[in-house]
């Protein structure tokens, strides 16, 4: 039975039921934008409430975003030419217009790939005194030593930490109720952990049923309760055969404390973090903001100054041995030759010296542009970027410095993404939420240029139909990334 409408218009209201359906779905795509952007609206114009966040600024590439800008533009106009062909009856020249305007979704999807890139390496930590430092390289490896008490979760145990033990792997005892080892010493392992879980169950089934046994002789009525598998043994103490350590980045952990440790699947276990591990390490510092800070003259007090220039624990001190043990491959200092951004001819503390001359410079050009130090933008006073800089004689200044905080004063370290702050989670949700659009759109439409040909031969009217349909959601795409653009990159 053919269903009626589907090439001709209604003759009432002069619309085809495709053509009423995607407004009606666009009018639900409209609200949906239309809440998102409400929200962000509202929380861009109340961020100034927070005294100790301010909204992040100019961080995103205004000439990247234009650019994605054209090109969606651009392939708005290539699909109303792609249906304009269909119309004149000429499918190749249909399908070649409808190429370009997937190949227009493919450059903005990449593009906007190399943009989120961007963010996913790029790091920030927030020191206990509200001050941040972002760059590229962050190393938050931990190292727990001293190890020997485990308390093992049955049913979650995956022996992660087997794997990131830093050096022979000890043998295990089974710990008594006071504490103390029993048995013989064997080789921990995820079957090693079930064996055990089994035999202490069937144990713990023989004495409940025993004990149901006896309630029966005592009570012939007496209310038995049977075994489930939720009265099994829950977890297992051990006690290593030596003191171990393990090595591990912190982010992987699920949590970490000064006197223990206890991974995701959620194995405890009981020691100290090594002095080799102090804190979080940021291989070059690019942008340092004292806008938060709680320090009275942040510009000279900061806890930044007191840790820039510090470096990681793997370097060692001589340049020849660092060189020598990176041949070599072995020890701690590999590691820092693969995380480090900083060649030997970059002494730290130099760099950290160059990068507060560069701050303060850029601050102090601030103050000379004002007309008094009141009238200076507080914006720009205290949030600088330190990697380059050129002072007004005309001559050039670059930094290298690198930063490790004590963990005792890391406040929140993360790359930049929602867990970073507010506009990253509203940028990561609204334009993720976008390109997703933009992909379900750039797929139908390359679907009716590679496989629409049967279609075409058959009813070139409900062909052309369908094309429309699928370039009024297109239209819609790039209208929401004209919204976009300007609240994101602009605001």
């Amino acid at each position: 039975m053919e269903i009626p409408f589907t090439v001709k218009p209604r003759p009432d209201t002069g619309l085809w039921n495709a053509k009423v359906g995607i407004w009606l779905f666009l009018a639900s795509e409209v609200m949906l934008f239309g809440g998102l952007f409400s929200g962000y609206l509202f929380l861009r114009l109340g961020a100034g409430g927070e005294p100790d966040y301010f909204w992040p600024k100019d961080i995103l590439s205004v000439p990247f975003g234009f650019f994605n800008t054209l090109i969606l533009i651009l392939s708005s106009v290539f699909v109303v030419v792609a249906w304009l062909q269909l119309k004149l009856r000429n499918f190749r020249k249909f399908q070649m217009w409808m190429f370009a305007v997937v190949a227009c979704a493919f450059i903005f999807l990449v593009n906007k790939g190399f943009e989120y890139k961007s963010k996913f390496t790029h790091y920030g930590i927030k020191l206990s005194d509200n001050s941040i430092v972002e760059g590229y390289k962050l190393d938050d490896t931990i190292i727990y030593e001293g190890l020997k008490e485990t308390t093992i979760d049955v049913a979650r145990f995956n022996g992660q930490f087997l794997e990131k033990i830093d050096g022979e792997t000890p043998k295990f005892f089974r710990v008594d109720s006071e504490g103390k080892a029993q048995g013989d010493a064997f080789e921990l392992s995820v079957a090693k952990v079930q064996e055990i879980a089994l035999e202490e169950n069937a144990k713990l089934r023989s004495k409940h049923e025993a004990s149901n046994k006896e309630k029966l002789e005592k009570d012939s009525e007496a209310k038995v309760i049977r075994w489930l598998p939720a009265m099994g043994i829950k977890q297992i103490s051990l006690i290593a055969e030596n003191e171990f350590s393990i090595k591990i980045k912190r982010k992987k952990l699920r949590k970490s404390f000064a006197d223990s440790v206890k991974f995701r699947d959620q194995t405890s276990i009981k020691g100290t973090i090594s002095k080799k591990t102090p804190g979080v390490y940021i291989a070059q510092v690019d942008r340092i903001d004292l806008r938060a800070t709680d320090s009275e003259n942040p510009e000279t007090s900061s806890l930044v100054w007191n840790y820039l220039g510090n470096t990681s624990p793997y370097k060692t001190e001589s340049k020849k041995v660092a060189s020598k043990a990176n041949h070599e491959g072995s020890g701690y200092n590999d590691e820092y030759q693969k995380s480090a951004d900083i060649s030997d001819a970059h002494d730290p503390k130099e760099e950290a010296e160059k990068a507060k001359m560069i701050f303060l410079g850029s601050r102090q050009e601030v103050l000379d542009n004002a007309d008094s130090e009141e009238g200076a933008e507080f914006e720009k006073l205290l949030n600088q970027y330190v990697k380059k800089w050129k002072d007004k004689d005309g001559e050039k200044y670059e930094s290298y410095s690198p930063i490790l905080v004590p963990w005792d004063d890391v406040k929140l370290y993360s790359n930049f993404t929602p867990k970073w702050n507010t506009f990253y989670a509203i940028y990561f949700t609204l334009t993720g939420l976008h390109g997703l659009h933009v992909l379900i759109g750039a797929i139908v439409l390359l679907w009716f240029a590679l496989f629409g040909k049967k279609l075409y031969d058959k009813d070139p009217e409900h062909m052309a139909n369908r094309v429309e349909v699928g370039g009024l959601f297109w239209h819609f795409v790039d209208l929401v990334w004209i919204f976009l653009f300007p609240i994101l990159y602009l605001m």
